[in-house]
């Protein structure tokens, strides 16, 4: 099979070419029908009565008040998804994961897990249930996790083996008063296969054309009846690996192409730029006269040029100033040229980055694709005790391990703190054993020439010591791995009840237990044995050694002794690398239980069907412990000059800050019921109302954290003929807080940030008068050049326990057409409209400083409280938090579409199917504040305006064939800004293809 795959995280596609074989014997589910359909998102059957995702009373699919979306097992055979996360991402109403094996920034807490996004309003508000149940969250209560800042009880869909998926059913905005707290969004049901008996075994190889990529996967299936088919067993059981990839393994993703200002003034605020570097940071090492980084401001100043092993001077030319070379280390230690290439931004402003030349290129540190290896076990069984009596249980283990191949290193630059702190420029003495003589006199004649020598320039007279800015990619490599392991419980009855004269209820009753621990091993440079390496000497018999009298990290390394370290090139000895790396060993656990008793069933016998009910109670908790271990938590001592916050009262051992553990519970008791009234059917034969019916749910929740809230919805369905039906819903749903949103400590973190007050983003605002007004009222000087957007700065982040539950309302209005004149088709289209209030989110810097400074009551906004400022008025310190501020708003349309229609002139027994999946996505936007300024989402990467699949199917006998096409419509930049403010505002649209073909060999053996 040959697919394409579309990564939106990170816009660029990975071709494979795939080959299955499977094989099975006797099945408990229906052959393949002969005509074509069940592509994504196909129906179920229009004449099985089941319990439809959305409510716990039976009725057909097509009878929801709400759109459901369904993909079956043949869907997930047809394509060879290996996971599920995959053929969900690609439906159109699906965002960008809120965590998934695909792209950079990857956590070292849970790399590779895989996180769904419904509607784009947050993958912590889209519930994953199996069987109608909640599954055990895989998420990481900490800032850090694979969510980053954003909170939840995510399901990493890792944890479910795909061979056991009967289908899976998406249903918008209605699920919270059947399911409870975190559908705002939608819910995304995964249903298993049943009484399976036989056995099923296959087997999936794919590769990329470009020969890596690789990703295969073994899988079994097997059941049987027992007591004269009373009972059944079930078992699963699956193997994955994929191998991950570089940004540098793909063209496409090596050359780091950004925006920025141009040097000369045009139409234009922003042009484009290719191969963004940064010619000041090297990871071969850059040695400096003066203690500051070069290249951030041109042009130079006297104190600034004087920073290069040169002579002095004030123009900045592409070999640096003025012709004069700028040296560096090559691997080897020797020295060469730092080609700068060329400048970007406007003369005389602020600029880290350079366009070409050899510099630092972020994107050889950068993952696209992360290593995954899974392996998944679960059982299923099922007892008819009585004719009215049955039990069942399930028992799931399930482990992924996520690989990361690198990541962003150890940085010692002027940009990230001063000399000799343990971010900045290193301190070398010009006695180091490690520099050749030749290269020990360069750089003392460099500091003797050198006119400059004052303290304010870090140069003095007689200087006996120089500074080395280095990336330590080689001591930190970010090979950092992640194992999450899940363990789950189900077991409980149901059965029937006959308690009113003719009326079959339904009962059940279950208990969940539910437990995920993601246990981490990340290598990390200790920063005590890094500075004992460093101090090398040359002993009395010639030998390079560590200067006696050193004292170890109390933080334990991979080797106690100590080797000296030679920062000039990438020559440092594996002995030295064992002695100044340490393991970090982070682990978080969840818990949940989950308690639940339901009963439905018919009440009374309306003129149009039945009035049904459907009440129960359910019993949860949650709960979620990380511990950052012995090397992230740190050790007792105050940062000097950092706010008074828990983590700055430890000292780090690495470089990374004090890492704060986090704890929290709560517990839910909830009561739910369900009506729905058949009021008018066909057999009526009334005109023009050939079906009319109502339905209505309602929960009601007691929350340790959150309190006492309701969410309830009401819908109603109504055909005037045949062919047609309309439909519409409208629901109060909510989300309760999750543990890290409410107990995360206040802990320090390192931001990056779009500081409103940049003389480039003065324009981008929703009201740029009042943000420049705001700005000037700040202090900050016209023409101001922020530098937060280049390097990171320090920041803090706390919990907040004051949190209220969010509160959506949401409103769905559709048609369903099947027209008796074309058998076979059916067609439906909704409009979604969703408003959350009350919206609980991790404020980014950017979205904190935008909140102060576009507000029309600066500097009396609370959020200007949480921005410092330094002297030269950059952004030094932001403070963020979860709030109950944020306003989001959704609305679209949904629509799918299915054909089936036999196809004798193509092969006696022949059949197409026809398959259509489309949203249009007319909002998506979050204003920081409700009521404030909206930062707008739709039409934005990831996020078109027109997001479709069209799949046609081929079935012949035992052949099959089929050809998708997914369209992804063009993309803005950023629609938050003027017009004229990119000179490329938009991104063109881009199609996806992928084909398969099977052929089933023989009854039991399948070539795919």
């Amino acid at each position: 099979m040959i697919k394409a795959r579309g990564w939106l995280l990170c816009s660029v596609s990975i071709p494979f070419v795939t080959l299955a074989l499977a094989g099975s014997t006797q099945a408990a589910i229906a052959d393949p029908p002969e005509t074509a359909s069940e592509a994504v998102a196909a129906p179920s059957s229009d004449a099985e009565t089941i319990v439809v995702t959305g409510s716990r009373i039976a009725r057909r699919a097509l009878d929801s008040s709400s759109p459901i979306e369904t993909i079956d097992a043949k869907a997930l055979e047809t394509r060879g998804y290996t996971n599920v996360a995959q053929a969900l991402n690609e439906l159109p109403a699906f965002g960008i994961p809120g965590s998934s094996p695909v792209g950079s920034g990857q956590s070292g807490l849970g790399a590779g897990q895989n996180f769904v996004d419904f509607l784009g309003l947050g993958s912590q508000r889209t519930l994953v249930l199996v069987n109608g149940r909640r599954f055990v969250s895989s998420n990481t209560s900490s800032i850090f996790g694979p969510a980053g800042g954003s909170g939840g009880s995510q399901v990493d869909l890792n944890t479910i083996p795909t061979k056991l998926i009967e289908r899976v059913e998406t249903v918008a905005a209605i699920g919270a008063p059947i399911y409870g707290s975190d559908a705002i969004a939608g819910t995304v049901n995964i249903l298993l296969k049943k009484n399976y008996e036989g056995l099923d075994l296959d087997a999936q190889n794919g590769i990329s054309q470009s020969g890596d990529g690789q990703d295969y996967r073994f899988r079994i299936l097997a059941g049987r009846n027992f007591a004269d088919g009373r009972g059944n067993v079930t078992v699963a059981a699956e193997y994955n690996k994929a191998t991950g990839l570089r940004y540098t393994d793909r063209q496409i993703t090596t050359s780091d192409n950004r925006f920025n200002q141009s040097a000369i003034p045009g139409p234009f605020a922003q042009v484009p730029f290719t191969d963004f570097r940064v010619p000041s940071i090297s990871t071969s090492g850059i040695p400096l006269v003066g203690g500051a980084a070069f290249g951030l401001d041109f042009p130079l100043s006297p104190q600034q040029s004087a920073l290069f092993l040169g002579s002095a001077s004030s123009n900045f030319g592409v070999n640096g100033p003025d012709g004069v070379s700028q040296l560096r280390f090559t691997p080897n230690g020797q020295f060469e040229t730092i080609n700068f290439g060329n400048t970007i931004g406007p003369a005389g402003g602020f600029n880290v980055f350079t366009s070409g030349g050899n510099g630092f290129r972020l994107t050889d540190v950068e993952n696209l694709q992360t290593d995954l290896k899974r392996y998944n076990a679960t059982l299923i069984t099922s007892y008819q005790l009585t004719d009215h009596i049955r039990l069942f249980g399930e028992a799931w283990y399930s482990a992924s391990e996520g690989r990361n191949l690198t990541a962003q290193p150890a940085y010692n630059s002027a940009l990230f703190a001063a000399a000799g702190q343990r971010d900045g420029n290193l301190i070398i003495p010009l006695t180091n054993p490690f520099l050749t003589a030749a290269q020990r006199a360069t750089i003392q004649t460099s500091i003797n020439n050198n006119p400059n020598s004052d303290q304010n320039s870090g140069i003095v007279a007689n200087q006996n010591y120089f500074y080395l800015g280095r990336a330590n990619y080689d001591l930190q490599a970010g090979v950092t791995t992640a194992k999450v392991e899940v363990a789950r419980f189900v077991g409980g009855l149901d059965g029937d009840l006959h308690v009113l004269p003719g009326k079959e209820w339904k009962y059940e009753a279950s208990f969940n237990f539910g437990k995920s621990t993601t246990t981490s091993n990340n290598p990390e440079l200790n920063q005590i044995n890094f500075l004992n390496a460093l101090n090398a000497v040359t002993d009395a018999t010639g030998n390079i050694v560590c200067q006696p009298g050193y004292t170890n990290s109390a933080a334990a390394t991979i080797s106690s002794t100590c080797a000296p370290l030679n920062p000039f090139g990438n020559q440092i000895s594996q002995a030295a690398k064992n002695y100044v790396t340490s393991i970090a060993h982070p682990e978080s656990r969840n818990l949940q239980y989950d308690a639940i008793a339901s009963v439905s069933g018919p009440l009374v016998t309306l003129p149009g069907g039945d009035l049904a009910f459907a009440f129960g109670y359910e019993h949860r908790q949650d709960s979620s412990n990380f511990d950052p271990g012995v090397f992230d938590y740190g050790s007792p001592g105050r940062i000097a000059g950092t706010p008074d916050v828990a983590s700055n009262l430890r000292t780090s051992y690495g470089r990374g800050n004090p890492v704060d553990p986090v704890y929290g519970k709560f517990h839910t008791n909830e009561l739910f019921g369900e009506l729905n009234a058949d009021v008018i059917s066909p057999s009526m034969n009334i005109p023009f109302v050939r079906e009319l019916s109502f339905n209505s749910a309602e929960r009601y929740v007691w929350n340790s954290l959150a309190g006492n809230d309701l969410t309830w919805t009401a819908g109603v369905r109504y055909s005037p003929l045949s062919l047609l039906t309309f439909r519409g819903a409208y629901t109060r749903a909510i989300r309760a807080p999750s543990v890290t949103e409410a107990f995360n400590p206040t802990s320090t973190a390192y931001f990056f940030a779009l500081d409103p007050c940049d003389q480039t983003q003065q324009a981008a605002g929703p009201n740029p008068a009042v943000r420049a007004k705001n700005c000037a009222a700040a202090g900050i000087p016209g023409g101001f050049n922020a530098l937060s957007n280049q390097r990171s700065f320090l920041g803090y982040v706390f919990g907040n326990q004051n949190l209220q539950n969010e509160k959506s309302n949401s409103f769905t209005a559709g048609i369903v057409l099947t027209p008796k004149f074309l058998p076979g088709f059916t067609a439906t289209v909704d409009y979604i409209s969703i408003k959350l209030k009350n919206a609980i989110s991790q404020f980014t810097a950017s979205q904190v400083a935008a909140a102060c400074y576009d507000a029309n009551n600066y500097p009396a906004n609370p959020f200007c409280a949480l921005i410092t400022r330094d002297a030269a008025h950059q952004l030094s310190n932001v403070g963020t938090s979860y709030f109950n501020s944020a306003e989001d708003r959704y609305k679209g349309i949904i629509a799918d579409a299915h054909y089936n229609i036999r196809t004798p002139f193509l092969g006696t027994d022949s059949g197409l199917g026809f398959n259509i999946s489309y949203q249009y996505l007319d909002t998506l936007s979050t204003a920081v504040i409700a009521g404030g300024p909206s930062i707008i989402k739709a039409g934005t990467v990831g996020y078109a305006h027109n997001k479709g699949v069209v799949s046609v199917d081929y079935n012949n006998r035992g052949f099959s064939y089929q050809v998708q096409v997914s369209y992804i419509g063009k993309a803005n930049v950023n629609p938050n800004t003027p017009a004229n403010f990119y000179s490329i505002p938009t991104i063109s649209p881009v199609t996806f293809t992928a084909m398969s073909a099977a052929y089933d060999v023989t009854k039991n053996l399948t070539i795919r």
